[in-house]
């Protein structure tokens, strides 16, 4: 083997073209300084965050609030079979599955909705104020007309037949009055984006927040409640009002705008109040307008006297409650057994319907009624953690408005039931039956998880 040294000489440099290349057609390479050991580990073990923008649907719905409420619509169908059977049998042409059939048909159709708004729509999509102005005047109309053609039950005019469709329009204004003021707060945060709603002075910036955030919006809402009111529906002017209240917490409004509102409301209200008291008497006299409101709300007076003095009420006005009691008794820790209830039997009055509860406490013992309760916190706790997460004051105010609807609903119905309120006609949301009011509510799940699929804050825990 030759061990002489071989000399390489250098190859001249080559001419470049002012095209960066090399004449001969070879293209122009550059060279790359190799990264180092230490920054290529470091790139390849740091995970990618995956950032969704606000305006961004991520495509997965939150699977806590998902599975709870088909839980709760399973249980609800089995406890209403249970409950209502015996009436089906005897009222409904000998048909024990009357009410459950009719229920599932609905609480499939509004499930099924729900997922096409949760899936299929963008959350910006209905953040349109078309939407908003449409069904505040829709609503609006119905609830001036179940007034004039409403059917009169139970001392209320609350229901409205339109063709093949029997609905309590105060249903309606629960679900609308959320979606309304979602509206129009990202209305607002808009217009105020383009420097719109701004004032001379800080005096007349403070009035005009307090009458665009605050003054307006909860007159245009105090109208339906006193609408609803005026039926007289007063468990729905109390949810109606709790929704008013909830959905203004959502909205981030300053401390300061709303003891300016208050100043206001309560000067104006003492001047209202003056007006009415000196011109009433000149149009109509005092004892007519005593005799009217009498007339309208005597029922309401009866419950909450039943309600204070039980032991002063006949036997007749607190029947109702008290074989509500009985079940709830008599069902001890794990209840009589699923389908073994005795109060269904023509004991308990509409125990299908706002008392399905205590037919619960009665079959399935505490364990079952607790169980209810259990499911109720959890869809409060998922709703509550959509709302606090997600990236837009309309998906924010969606979520917490309707979450606060079913939950504060549910736990009316459940006082009721352990007569810890007075007796009211408020119904349990996915269990009692009632078609219209669970396709309602599930329209407004829909909407949550609809909410759940915008950009978070936070990674939550989805599917």
């Amino acid at each position: 083997m030759d061990n002489r040294t071989q000399t390489i000489s250098p190859q001249p440099q080559q001419r470049r073209t002012g095209s960066g290349q090399i004449p001969g057609g070879q293209s122009k390479q550059r060279r790359r300084r190799p990264a180092s050991g230490r920054n290529t580990a470091a790139r390849q073990e740091r995970p990618q965050a995956r950032v969704v923008p606000a305006n961004v649907q991520s495509g997965r719905l939150h699977s806590g609030l998902l599975i709870t409420t088909i839980i709760m619509i399973c249980f609800g169908l089995v406890m209403l079979f249970s409950a209502s059977m015996s009436d089906g049998y005897a009222n409904k042409e000998g048909n024990p599955m009357y009410y459950v059939l009719r229920q599932a048909s609905i609480t499939g159709a509004g499930l099924v909705a729900a997922l096409i708004i949760g899936l299929f729509f963008s959350i910006r999509f209905f953040d349109q104020m078309f939407f908003t102005v449409g069904l505040y005047s829709v609503t609006s109309v119905l609830l001036l007309l179940v007034k004039i053609k409403g059917e009169i039950t139970n001392g209320g005019q609350r229901w409205l037949e339109l063709g093949p469709v029997r609905f309590q329009p105060s249903e309606l204004a629960k679900l609308a009055a959320v979606f309304c003021f979602a509206g129009y707060v990202s209305w607002v945060s808009r217009r105020r984006a383009n420097g719109k709603f701004q004032a001379r002075g800080p005096v007349r910036q403070v009035l005009l927040d307090a009458f665009v955030d605050i003054l307006f919006p909860a007159t245009a809402l105090l109208v339906w409640a006193g609408l609803i009111l005026w039926q007289p529906h007063l468990s729905g002017f109390v949810i109606m009002c709790f929704i008013i209240m909830s959905v203004f917490l959502a909205a981030g409004i300053r401390f300061r705008t709303y003891l300016v509102s208050f100043t206001l409301v309560v000067v104006l209200l003492l001047a209202v109040g003056l007006i009415l008291a000196t011109a009433l008497p000149m149009f109509m006299p005092k004892e007519q307008l005593t005799a009217t409101i009498e007339e309208n709300f005597a029922h309401v007076q009866k419950r909450i006297e039943t309600f204070q003095n039980p032991e002063e009420a006949s036997a007749d006005d607190v029947y109702q409650i008290t074989q509500s009691m009985i079940a709830i008794g008599s069902g001890g820790l794990t209840g009589l057994g699923l389908g073994e209830g005795r109060q269904k039997y023509n004991y308990l009055p509409e125990s299908h319907n706002d008392f399905v509860f205590a037919i619960i406490g009665e079959e399935l013992g505490f364990i079952g009624t607790v169980s209810v309760v259990l499911l109720f916190v959890a869809f409060l706790i998922f709703g509550v953690s959509i709302a606090m997460r997600a990236a837009t004051p309309f998906a924010t105010i969606l979520a917490s408005g309707y979450t606060m609807l079913i939950v504060v609903q549910a736990f009316l119905n459940i006082g009721v039931t352990t007569w810890l309120l007075p007796t009211t006609g408020i119904s349990l949301p996915f269990f009692s039956y009632g078609g219209t009011a669970n396709f309602f509510f599930l329209i407004a799940i829909g909407f949550i998880l609809c909410a759940s699929r915008t950009g978070q804050r936070q990674s939550l825990r989805q599917i």
